[in-house]
């Protein structure tokens, strides 16, 4: 109750401010100010009671999120805390004056930090950032900081991924019996947050922690990538090229052209796979990156295959017999035997079976087969993908 109180004293004095700064003068303001640090220390917790602890209120306020590097896991926002305690010892009731700016630095406040941060501890805020303070002595503080933050990357979804990272702030040196850190009524508050190109918020969230002698405020932030760029520019060709690749068994061997076209989609998949490999996270485990080495298998096994396909081909040695009798089963399973027609019209079959008949089999065979291989792993690993299914 007591601390619901103080918020709404706090907000009942914050919208009277335009109202209250009228009031009072300078040299009414430089007496106070005089009669209030004759004797204050910064280094004295500023509570007359050391039995109980203060109570330190923590809000976050989101402006932007600046970038997440996947390969050293770091996070960094924009943003500032709101900060509010009670200082008894800068309280009055004398005068017209209702409030004061006074420097940061002149005035006791708690050592906060961000424990997970990717840099050593620095103090928050700087020198030129007033803190506000009431008459009733509660004071808000507001240090403007470019947070840098660990965080855990998973891109096994790439690039429909979402990432969730903690901003954890602490009380460095005081227990928890002498400060205790507490998150504020609005927790993280983004009405001032401008829109990253590559990450939007999908939800925020902030919870108070008591660890032993440690107390501590964590802001949860889940954001999600912006994955138009990689559809268009990375998904789509490597799906077409993986469609060149299984159209190369639709040519026949005596082309001329079925080892070079062959070549030509392997070598466009592997040095569209350079460009791409500068764009994707440098973390193993992505989904799509799978996907990626999986066509490039389809890749080489088609290179292979028409190779030995074109030395079949023009291979001058008799077919062997277990050639033919897979062959002539295989048409009787799937009821293509072959037949000819002389001329009087008398269907017969065909006696002996070539190296052209063999390759263009295998071509039948290895289309069919790659075709429903590359059409099934590409509907499935998207639909993993975008609904982002743990496997």
């Amino acid at each position: 109750m007591g601390k619901i109180m103080k918020i709404l004293l706090f907000v009942i004095f914050y919208e009277a401010i335009p109202c209250l700064g009228q009031a009072g003068g300078g040299d009414e303001a430089k007496t106070l100010v005089n009669n209030l640090f004759a004797s204050y220390s910064t280094i004295v917790r500023p509570n007359k009671d050391y039995t109980k602890p203060m109570n330190v209120d923590l809000d976050m306020i989101l402006v932007g999120i600046n970038g997440l590097d996947e390969v050293e896991g770091k996070l960094t926002t924009t943003g500032y805390l709101s900060v509010r305690w009670t200082d008894e010892y800068l309280t009055w009731d004398t005068g017209d004056v209702m409030q004061l700016y006074v420097p940061q630095d002149r005035i006791w406040k708690p050592d906060l930090t961000l424990k997970n941060g990717f840099t050593k501890l620095t103090t928050l805020g700087s020198e030129f950032i007033l803190t506000q303070i009431l008459n009733i002595g509660l004071v808000w503080w507001q240090p403007f900081e470019v947070f840098e933050s660990k965080c855990t990357i998973d891109i096994t979804h790439f690039p429909f991924d979402q990432q969730t990272c903690d901003l954890v702030f602490v009380v460095w040196t005081y227990f928890i019996d002498d400060v205790n850190v507490t998150k504020g009524a609005d927790g993280i508050s983004t009405e001032d947050m401008e829109e990253s190109a590559e990450w939007s918020i999908v939800s925020t969230s902030a919870k108070e922690d008591k660890e032993g002698t440690e107390s501590k405020v964590t802001f949860t932030l889940t954001i999600q990538r912006s994955s138009g760029y990689y559809i268009f520019n990375i998904i789509i060709p490597v799906v077409f090229l993986g469609l060149l690749n299984v159209f190369t068994y639709v040519l026949p061997a005596d082309s001329g052209e079925k080892m070079g076209y062959a070549m030509t989609v392997f070598l466009s998949f592997a040095v569209f796979l350079t460009i791409v490999s500068s764009e994707l996270p440098k973390s193993s485990g992505s989904y799509f990156g799978y996907y990626l080495m999986v066509l490039l298998g389809f890749g080489v096994i088609t290179v292979c295959i028409t190779a030995l396909e074109l030395r079949m081909h023009h291979s001058q040695r008799k077919v062997p017999g277990w050639v033919e009798k897979l062959m002539r089963c295989a048409c009787c399973c799937c009821c293509c035997e072959d037949n000819r027609v002389d001329d009087l019209g008398n269907a017969k079959k065909k006696e002996n079976v070539t190296w052209s008949d063999f390759t263009s089999f295998v071509d039948f065979v290895m289309f069919w087969i790659l075709f429903i291989a590359f059409i099934v792993l590409t509907v499935i690993v998207m639909i993993v993908l975008k609904l982002r299914v743990k496997m």
